[in-house]
């Protein structure tokens, strides 16, 4: 999937509740059983948000991280675009924390008005120009010495790099299951995904948008195996040796698959 420079948003039409309450988007499997997956723990522990600290999660899908932090004693507000998204997350958290429906490039919030910002899998559904127009918004509400977080996947060189290998490999091995599982993605990505980017292009974008971040990618490549992509393969000893060994550096830069960014408001 290419980076896209410009053109429409994506429709908030894409994003059904069908979707949305289906093993397409991640984390659905502990969104049934009340908890959050590993890489949302990842992410809110990368985040560091504390009780009573107003934080924004900026594409709350289902809305399990708003209740988690409203768990932990935050003042957490979710926001999206998808009007399913919305209603699904209202009816999950209830009463205790904001449910908004807005654009993430206009976002409808005062200036310095959160403490912590979440962007969990939000920049790989914008296209460039509203990518930057959005980091530009998350910069503009952060509070000083606020800090937000961004995860995107998947990577665009695990895409080019490991995805042709990865698909023969597993029909040879005959993971059906895999194999379905990556086709459906396949078609899905092709839809909902004008923004896939490599560890440079997340420093290109957040450099164009004015924010000096520290980046990396994960090297935790098969996610501890407690994915609903890495569970099954993980379980081999030969899979997660090799795991070990593309997790470190420079191998990650392709082989890892989930890539992060983080930055902190200056204080006056």
């Amino acid at each position: 999937m290419a980076t896209k420079r410009g053109g429409e948003p994506v429709p908030a039409s894409v994003y059904p509740s069908e979707y949305l309450l289906s093993p397409a988007l991640e984390g659905y499997a502990e969104f049934l059983e009340g908890r959050i997956s590993l890489v949302k723990h990842h992410e809110l522990d990368l985040l560091g948000a504390e009780s009573g600290q107003r934080v924004l999660d900026l594409g709350c899908g289902r809305g399990e991280v708003v209740a988690e932090l409203q768990r932990r004693g935050a003042v957490a507000v979710g926001l999206d675009y998808a009007p399913a998204a919305v209603e699904i997350a209202a009816k999950l958290i209830g009463e205790g924390a904001r449910v908004v429906r807005a654009d993430a490039t206009k976002l409808p919030f005062a200036d310095a008005s959160f403490d912590r910002v979440l962007m969990g899998d939000v920049i790989e559904h914008l296209t460039w120009p509203l990518g930057v127009q959005t980091l530009r918004e998350v910069r503009r509400i952060l509070a000083p010495g606020g800090t937000a977080l961004l995860h995107t996947a998947p990577n665009r060189w695990f895409v080019a790099v490991v995805m042709p290998v990865l698909r023969p490999a597993m029909r040879l091995a005959r993971r059906n299951e895999v194999v379905e599982r990556l086709a459906d993605y396949d078609r899905l990505r092709g839809t909902m995904h004008p923004n896939e980017l490599s560890p440079f292009g997340l420093k290109r974008l957040l450099r164009e948008a004015g924010i000096s971040a520290q980046t990396w990618v994960d090297r935790d490549v098969l996610r501890s195996g407690s994915s609903a992509w890495t569970s099954g393969i993980a379980q081999s000893g030969l899979v997660r040796g090799l795991g070990a060994v593309v997790g470190r550096w420079p191998f990650r830069l392709v082989f890892g698959n989930d890539l992060y960014a983080v930055w902190t408001t200056p204080r006056p």
